[in-house]
């Protein structure tokens, strides 16, 4: 039995806890949080205000950071510290410099590090790489992907640290449109360069931006549109349309649909858990189980920082080009930090 801690008991702890608590081979065993009254939370778990304390006291085999994104990579590199195994809420680090930083201690470590990137765990995501791996449909010719969330002032305000660059890293696309990015890559490859807008349309008191618009050329003549905003009335589904030279792909409402010959056809559909926000799904479940499988030996599937630095460094390119009105061409990674994966497996 995995012996598992819990760093952070906001919103997103309860998708992590939920998920656990539905598995056989794993066990919250301790939980931390600054917030005294969030102390029966996890009751037969041994509560602590300190994360360090936790680590020294409680003998882990992982734990699951779900705090705010600036103490993600102190947080993650404490608990390696204890030779501590660690699943960490995206993003992976503010920037690409933050979690560069982590990577650089990499090969001292002999912990295994998780990112939280659940999507990639969809069925509609897996089916969609199936069919580009296979072909059949023709040559990818490009995708557009468009997020239009609702997040109101009293978002900001309620968690002040969400509206703060230093804080957060970033706004619609780090907070909110991560995964979507993230995606865009896993179909299409790797980034070229990358043409962008961004903003604040509507929320003018805050740091990060609250609307992003990008064209991303990728290294195979595939490109990509992206549009982003959380000054939407309410939370839309995201959409992604894949265009082969056959097909037409999208998936929208948590299923894959192709459209092809003025027929659409229904080629897979995401698990939704009920009551909670579609957005988060099932998969945030897939994606620890597959965690915990490597961690038990059995040769399960996890996004490690190597992987997850990608949508970093396609995010701050955004954010670069955006400033300065130019293409930006994101970082290509040395031999000194591996060869990055671009399989989902």
């Amino acid at each position: 039995m995995l012996r598992i801690g819990i760093a952070g008991l906001g919103v997103i702890s309860a998708v992590h806890l939920e998920a656990i608590g539905s598995m056989e081979n794993a066990v919250v065993t301790a939980v931390c949080d600054m917030d005294l009254k969030k102390k029966e939370i996890v009751p037969d778990a041994v509560f602590y205000t300190q994360l360090e304390t936790m680590l020294q006291c409680e003998k882990l085999d992982a734990l699951h950071i779900c705090l705010p994104h600036h103490l993600h990579v102190p947080a993650a590199m404490l608990a390696v510290s204890y030779d501590v195994n660690v699943f960490v809420e995206k993003p992976a680090g503010l920037n690409t410099k933050d979690v560069e930083r982590f990577i650089e201690n990499l090969n001292r470590i002999n912990v295994k590090i998780g990112v939280c990137l659940q999507n990639r765990y969809n069925n509609t995501t897996i089916k969609m790489l199936e069919i580009l791996k296979h072909g059949n449909h023709g040559k990818l010719k490009g995708c557009k992907a468009i997020v239009t969330w609702d997040r109101t002032k009293n978002y900001y305000t309620k968690d002040p640290w969400r509206g703060k660059m230093d804080k957060s890293g970033g706004g619609v696309m780090l907070s909110q449109a991560i995964h979507t990015l993230d995606l865009l890559q896993l179909f299409c490859g790797t980034p070229v360069w990358v043409k962008a807008m961004a903003g604040n349309m509507l929320l003018e008191d805050i740091e990060v931006e609250d609307t992003a618009c990008a064209h991303i050329a990728f290294e195979n003549g595939t490109s990509a549109v992206f549009y982003g905003t959380v000054t939407h009335c309410s939370n839309s589904s995201i959409e992604l349309e894949i265009v082969t030279e056959n097909s037409v792909f999208v998936i929208k409402n948590n299923k894959l649909i192709c459209m092809e010959n003025n027929k659409e056809t229904v080629l897979a559909e995401d698990r939704i858990l009920l009551g909670k926000k579609d957005y988060y799904g099932y998969s945030h479940y897939n994606a620890i189980r597959e965690f915990y499988l490597e961690l038990e030996g059995k040769g399960g599937s996890y996004i490690s920082l190597l992987e997850a630095i990608r949508v970093n460094v396609l995010i701050d390119s955004i954010i670069q080009s955006a400033n300065s009105g130019v293409k930006v061409y994101p970082k290509v990674y040395s031999a000194a930090y591996g060869a990055i994966n671009q399989d989902l497996m």
